[in-house]
């Protein structure tokens, strides 16, 4: 479970060695919009060190992913968030911009989805995307998931939608 592949894409346990092509991804502006903003490299090195202590504590996290010629794409996630006092686990995703528009987000989110509901046995799921970013909110309706609530994470009013194990 550590480590997967799509058809396009491969995915192993995001870490240091992914620091300099992630904080590329993190200091643009345009991928960061819906992110909370740009992360300065000490930012991307909690968030990885954040991650890496997911993984050891829950034995799932974020995956940097890499497409079949080992260019760095982007990461997604399976991860445990706190929202209103209550533990969610929640799916995520963010590419590079040349790697937009082309059904990446909704490959590696299949993927994440059948660990989830399969080998960790989740019994749901969440995503939120901020009200704004359309794009993502229409990967999400098109895997299967339900428009929850508005609510405010990280400051930014986003729509969060949940799907059911099958």
């Amino acid at each position: 479970m550590n480590e997967f592949q799509t058809i396009r894409l491969d995915a192993k346990p995001l870490s240091l060695d992914d620091f300099a092509e992630l904080a590329v991804l993190h200091k643009d502006v345009e991928v960061s919009k819906f992110l909370g903003g740009v992360r300065d490299e000490a930012a991307t090195h909690r968030y990885i060190t954040d991650n890496i202590a997911h993984w050891n504590e829950y034995g799932f996290g974020t995956w940097a992913l890499r497409d079949k010629a080992g260019t760095f794409a982007g990461r997604c996630a399976l991860r445990h968030i706190t929202i209103n006092d209550v533990d969610e686990v929640e799916i995520g995703y963010t590419f590079h911009r040349a790697f937009w528009g082309q059904g990446l987000a909704t490959e590696v989110s299949r993927k994440v989805l059948e660990i989830g509901f399969g080998p960790l046995a989740l019994p749901n799921i969440i995503a939120f995307a901020s009200v704004e970013h359309k794009a993502s909110r229409h990967v999400m309706e098109k895997l299967g998931f339900r428009f929850e609530v508005e609510r405010e994470i990280k400051g930014d009013l986003c729509a969060v939608y949940r799907l059911q194990a099958p």
